[in-house]
């Protein structure tokens, strides 16, 4: 009884949304439209869950790529971050910041060699 009651609670709230889910309930009844909702919202699911996966791979090769670049080696980096943040305290200017990134952004780029 519980279930059925979520899955009214479900129907109510996509019907305004869905209008052919009113067209199912007036064909074949509101448990013929509950059960399309039902199998409707499993396929929805799982290609929430594939494009989910897609997205967990695409920002770990994304992790990986970033972590490959000239501007991430700690050598680099390290230096350049503490002088960053010395410079927005000192200045308050994140555009002084910035340009402070640039030359090796474009060595990290491979622009130069």
């Amino acid at each position: 009884m519980l279930i059925r009651l979520g899955c009214l609670l479900l129907l109510l709230a996509v019907l305004p949304f869905s209008m052919e889910l009113i067209l199912l309930i007036d064909i074949g009844g509101i448990d013929f439209a509950l059960t399309f909702l039902i199998f409707y919202l499993g396929a929805t699911y799982n290609t929430l869950i594939v494009k989910l996966d897609n997205l967990k791979r695409d920002v770990s090769d994304f992790g990986f790529f970033i972590s490959g670049l000239y501007m991430f080696k700690p050598r680099v980096f390290v230096p350049h971050a503490t002088a960053s943040g010395v410079l927005i305290v000192l200045t308050c200017s994140v555009f002084l910041t910035c340009l402070f990134w640039i030359p090796v952004m474009y060595v990290s780029s491979g622009f130069i060699a």
